[in-house]
């Protein structure tokens, strides 16, 4: 890799080219507007073989981009870079579900919930955060929906115990207390 010089208060610091392109995908990433400045940022940081996530939250945190092309960046990131595919989704999630009072960004930041558990099935943040996106007054994303996440979460995760006091609580709140007992008993045996 070639090096480049600058100067600073009088002392030569050495940077790597791969720094350098580093902080002026960064500075891209924060500042783009516009999809084909970004997608183009982007491709230079996929060419680059750069995998840090941080980066790439500075693009998901670009508040030009569409939901769509927040999910079209995630997805290609998860693609290229399987390893912090996990990351990048819990972060989408976190941004969508940041959008106080809007459906659609409730039902993107479970979505992102979703395909994060498919990048790292035994975690069960990913169900637990699920959970924290409901919303009684929107009823979105549905009790249901969360449940059968759940229901998929519970045979994957390392340590299911979190995962059975939820769907118990949420079986006591449905009125099915056949159901609520059972995953009450599940989540004492799995202490």
């Amino acid at each position: 890799m070639g090096e480049q010089q600058s100067v600073r208060r009088g002392l030569r610091v050495r940077l790597s080219l791969k720094d350098y392109d580093y902080e002026a995908l960064k500075n891209d990433f924060r500042n783009g507007v516009g999809f084909n400045d970004l997608f183009e940022a982007f491709r230079k940081a996929i060419e680059s073989r750069v995998d840090n996530v941080e980066l790439y939250r500075e693009l998901l945190w670009n508040k030009s981009l569409s939901v769509e092309e927040l999910l079209f960046f995630a997805k290609k990131i998860g693609e290229v870079f399987p390893r912090i595919g996990y990351d990048t989704y819990m972060w989408l999630s976190n941004i969508f579900g940041s959008r106080v009072g809007e459906v659609d960004g409730l039902e993107m930041a479970f979505l992102c919930l979703k395909k994060a558990s498919d990048f790292r099935p035994s975690s069960d943040e990913p169900y637990m955060n699920a959970c924290d996106l409901y919303n009684p007054d929107l009823k979105v994303p549905t009790l249901q929906s969360i449940m059968a996440f759940l229901r998929v979460g519970e045979g994957k995760v390392d340590s299911p115990k979190n995962i059975f006091e939820r769907l118990s609580t949420y079986y006591g709140m449905m009125g099915n207390d056949e159901m609520s007992k059972y995953y009450e008993r599940k989540s004492r045996r799995s202490s």
